[in-house]
């Protein structure tokens, strides 16, 4: 039986992002942190993997329009998601033409936890759609 460890991280730790220059370095401090305790804990027999997202459609990503009511907070009112025009533009930039559903996001981390990836370890899937895929 081999135990499976799968962190979480992001197309901004395998590629850099622009303005995000601290996630960036966090997210592939996650990869790196992977890679090595896949070295140390492979003889306890633990698979250690990271997926790394993209694009994911969530509360926090989802399209508002001018106008838009958020959430209420003590109060204030919050507005929750990224502006319509962003996500558009975003989407351009995905291969697959739009943000992943948490469902699909949900999926990447199945894969490493079934018996059939019991011999992958010290590994990065990019779950974004083909975005962050390197030429």
């Amino acid at each position: 039986m081999v135990r499976k460890v799968v962190n979480i991280s992001s197309v901004a730790g395998t590629t850099g992002n622009p303005g995000q220059s601290n996630y960036a370095a966090a997210k592939a401090a996650i990869i790196g942190l992977t890679k090595t305790l896949s070295k140390e804990w492979g003889r306890y027999r633990v698979a250690v993997n990271t997926v790394a997202f993209g694009y994911i459609q969530t509360r926090m990503t989802k399209a508002f329009e001018e106008g838009d009511t958020g959430i209420e907070i003590e109060g204030h009112n919050i507005k929750m998601g990224v502006p319509a025009a962003a996500v558009a533009e975003a989407d351009k930039l995905i291969p697959l033409g739009r943000g992943g559903t948490p469902d699909e996001a949900a999926g990447a981390v199945y894969l490493f936890c079934i018996p059939e990836s019991d011999y992958i370890s010290g590994q990065t899937i990019v779950c974004g759609g083909g975005m962050g895929a390197v030429a």
